[in-house]
């Protein structure tokens, strides 16, 4: 393999190895304090629009030791979120959400920003029993998604520290099942997915990313007023990349992150969403993930 197309290959393989967990979806009421696509429990429609933020301060090696980001290297991460989802089929909803990706980082002396639209997500929900609809057996969610490549891969990049890199190059279909259940104001969720990410070719080499599988469990307390306020965590494995149809030796992920959302109710349409999230700097929680922490803030629109 040639030196130039040996770089694409690990230029590749770097950013797949940071691609963003699939989204899960969370509890039914309150639901907006986990996920904005997610629609509540009599909404038949809901827009939406968010912004995020976040700093990369250090990374899990693939021995899963914690490493500080070293002395003068900067990451942050921004994104503005479009969102929307629609009720279908009574218990069911389909979903879209439309990313913007923009990063500035600093390292080896050279600093830079760049960003552009990421790739597209498109999900579907269909709940067999809600949550509350009995007093034994929770509510069973099916879920699935798609990802579409139409940001731009790192590859395709043309600013020297890729910063103008947005998306994973590859389709990815996730599919999966949420189990829920209210106890008075309280609601607690537990979501498991699998994903698969298609092959791809960079510089004449064929690369995949292993299945990964990701577990999202949430508790929200929802006050009288309709707010409310959630604590999630997501656990997230998956095995070693394949490069020209052999396995990558310590390429595999896993990575968790926790975060504390919110939703206020401004009226019966409308609601601000707020959530910060991080990513614990321990060693063995993460390999070949970065860390990081970060917060976002949006509102959402509800057809009732």
């Amino acid at each position: 393999m040639c030196v130039e197309r040996r770089v694409l290959v690990l230029l590749a393989l770097a950013l797949l190895l940071r691609a963003s967990p699939a989204a899960a979806q969370a509890c039914c009421a309150g639901s907006g304090a986990v996920t904005p696509v997610r629609l509540g429990l009599h909404d038949q429609a809901a827009f939406g629009a968010q912004l995020r933020a976040s700093n990369v301060y250090g990374s899990h090696d693939a021995d899963g030791e914690y490493v500080p980001a070293p002395a003068g290297a900067r990451e942050w991460e921004f994104g503005e979120d479009l969102f929307a989802a629609v009720r279908v089929l009574g218990r069911g909803q389909l979903g879209a959400l439309v990313p913007w990706v923009q990063t500035h980082r600093r390292a080896g002396g050279r600093e830079e920003t760049g960003g552009g639209l990421g790739d597209l997500n498109l999900s579907a929900r269909y709940d067999i029993l809600l949550a509350r609809e009995s007093l034994l057996v929770p509510g069973v969610g099916l879920l699935a998604g798609v990802t579409l490549p139409t940001g731009r891969a790192v590859e395709s990049a043309e600013k020297p520290l890729a910063t103008d890199a947005t998306g994973l190059g590859a389709v990815q279909v996730n599919g999966g099942v949420a189990v829920e259940q209210v106890f008075g104001p309280w609601l607690v969720g537990l979501s498991g997915l699998v994903a698969y990410r298609a092959p791809r070719e960079v510089g004449g080499v064929t690369m995949e990313l292993a299945p990964q599988w990701s577990l999202l469990g949430a508790g929200a307390y929802v006050f009288e007023s309709g707010a409310s306020v959630a604590l999630s965590a997501l656990y997230a494995v998956e095995g070693d990349a394949t490069v020209a149809g052999r396995s990558a030796p310590q390429s595999s992920r896993r990575w968790l992150r926790g975060s504390v959302a919110a939703s206020l109710p401004i009226d019966d349409a409308w609601s601000l969403l707020g959530s910060v999230f991080a990513n614990p700097p321990v060693s063995s929680l993460g390999v070949n993930q970065t860390t990081a922490v970060g917060a976002s803030f949006g509102a959402k629109w509800a057809l009732l």
